[in-house]
């Protein structure tokens, strides 16, 4: 019997979120338009890929990994890749650091990054040792749940005003872990609150102005950028790149009543791409367009 060639694949997507088809498949054409070689993978394929890669029949250059966060069995995949030593955009083992709030918040401190006056609350924590944590933080706090794996707000409590808010929303997610983080209020800019979600995509950073209210997008023009001192905000997002080593994420940046410049919400690892022009707090389509871009880039680049 002869033997079955080897198919080697530039970019190989995993997904499983209904959400991602549009851009997932807006990737996988632009890839096919400049001559790379993508290779989707999803419910459909997922067993046939695993055994493909395991029995050496198929290789990925690089992975983007959208998929095993949620779905364990897409782990199979990315573990098989890592054997074969192929790239990652966000490679597992740098996820699961930045994804852990505990671990990340200790060393984005320790390098010096602004962050909300901040507390680490366990479950083992009493009453005497929770009371003086909220009288240092003041009130009104916000609870975010140390294991980021969730995402979407999962867990978060905000505008907790007393002890009894944190013992309540602790007793109903028991055994977990918290940051008792100080609630910011953030300044007004041009009518609009000083939050901003900055897009970081393999070198690029592409900042928006991002109601946390209603979580709606909108483009920054860029004559406002040096104006607002919105160029700190994108060198801070390059430190938490560099500090997390991740290739795609995005990260929470405020402007607070004082004019300090804080990061809120240190790493959202799997980016909601929902088009602002199907969704209405999705993300405006000339950034999708822009981050698809900077992903074929850096496709072609690698594989040169």
């Amino acid at each position: 019997m002869p033997k079955t060639e080897n198919r080697k694949f530039d970019l190989g997507i995993t997904w499983n979120w209904e959400h991602d088809r549009e851009f997932v498949y807006q990737i996988n054409n632009a890839c096919l338009q400049y001559g790379l070689r993508p290779y989707i993978i999803h419910h459909y394929n997922l067993s046939e890929t695993i055994r493909s890669i395991k029995e050496k029949l198929l290789n990925f250059r690089i992975i983007f990994d959208r998929a095993s966060d949620t779905d364990h069995r897409f782990s199979e995949v990315v573990n098989a890749a890592q054997e074969e030593n192929t790239s990652f955009i966000n490679h597992p083992d740098f996820v699961k650091k930045a994804i852990d709030k505990i671990l990340f918040h200790i060393e984005i401190v320790k390098h010096g990054i602004p962050v909300p006056p901040t507390f680490i609350y366990y479950p083992t924590d009493s009453v005497d040792t929770l009371n003086f944590k909220l009288r240092q933080l003041g009130t009104p706090v916000v609870m975010k749940p140390a294991d980021g794996i969730d995402g979407g707000g999962v867990g978060v409590l905000l505008n907790a005003q007393a002890i009894e808010d944190i013992i309540h929303w602790h007793n109903h997610h028991r055994n977990m872990v918290f940051l008792l983080q100080k609630q910011i209020f953030p300044q007004m800019l041009l009518k609009k609150p000083a939050w901003f979600r900055v897009f970081y995509c393999l070198g690029k950073t592409i900042p928006c102005w991002w109601d946390p209210a209603t979580h709606i997008y909108e483009i920054i023009p860029k004559d406002k950028i040096k104006e607002y001192r919105l160029k700190k905000i994108n060198a801070l997002t390059r430190e938490i790149a560099k500090l997390s080593k991740l290739g795609f994420f995005s990260t929470e940046i405020t402007i607070d009543k004082k004019g300090k410049i804080l990061v809120i919400d240190y790493i959202n690892d799997q980016c909601d791409m929902r088009r602002k022009s199907v969704f209405y707090d999705g993300v405006p389509d000339e950034i999708v367009n822009e981050i698809v871009s900077i992903f074929i880039s850096y496709i072609k680049k690698t594989s040169s």
